[in-house]
């Protein structure tokens, strides 16, 4: 979801990182310069590169799931490619195919007390690309637990915003814990400070990660569950899932 950024005219160097996710690193070549990808931290991660300055392709989306470099073609002005660049990218694993095997915990405990408020293709929100996650109404503060087991991948909870209009989108704070079979469970609109966890633990189904909140496009406290999977240019797409009775 909110795995995706955007780098416009960065400055003419040999390289330039992106939020502790990759590098887009240029090296000499016989054919200019090189243009390379390398993932800077332990996960996967989908990266869509475009610039007029690269060559053969303008475009091109990588899934960068081991350390290696992934050559993305080369550039004859890195300056060029620089100015003309665009990068955006989700965390995951590129069209994970969902186990649909599994049945998730519900992430608020006793089930029975917290209603789901919104669910899939909700005409709220939930639609497009979110139309299979859940809305869970629940006081700031409550405990939230691991639907699934897995590693947490991306954890944000340094906002304080929250309001039902989507310019609060940007200000959610959240978890993303990478699964398994390269989906990711994403636990939003949780609290300040109300992580429970880093990035690159591992947890396990029912353990605590945080407390939900109301931050970001939120028109009441909640919690948003959904399970997702990346897609070029920093899109995604949710999946249909089930909770355990």
């Amino acid at each position: 979801m909110l795995l995706a950024g955007l780098c416009i005219g960065c400055k003419a160097h040999a390289s330039g990182c992106f939020d502790d996710w990759f590098c887009i690193e240029i090296h000499p070549h016989k054919e200019g310069h090189q243009v390379e990808l390398r993932r800077v931290a332990p996960f996967p991660v989908v990266v869509t590169v475009l610039s007029s300055a690269l060559e053969p392709t303008h475009i091109f989306t990588a899934a960068l799931n081991t350390d290696k470099a992934y050559v993305l073609g080369h550039t004859v002005s890195p300056r060029a490619f620089w100015q003309t660049m665009r990068v955006r990218w989700t965390g995951g694993v590129l069209n994970a195919t969902h186990n649909n095997a599994v049945k998730y915990r519900y992430p608020l405990q006793p089930k029975e007390q917290y209603r789901i408020v919104q669910g899939f293709n909700g005409g709220y929100s939930h639609q497009g690309r979110s139309r299979f996650s859940v809305d869970i109404a629940a006081p700031v503060g409550t405990p939230v637990y691991a639907a699934r087991a897995g590693t947490v991948i991306d954890v944000v909870e340094s906002h304080r915003q929250g309001g039902p209009s989507r310019r609060y989108a940007p200000y959610a704070n959240y978890i993303i814990i990478l699964h398994d079979d390269g989906t990711t469970g994403e636990y939003f609109h949780l609290k300040n400070q109300g992580a429970e966890v880093e990035r690159g633990d591992q947890v396990t189904i029912g353990q605590l990660i945080g407390y939900s909140g109301n931050t970001g496009f939120s028109s009441l406290p909640h919690l948003h569950f959904g399970v997702y999977r990346a897609k070029p240019n920093g899109s995604y797409e949710s999946v249909a899932f089930d909770f355990t009775k």
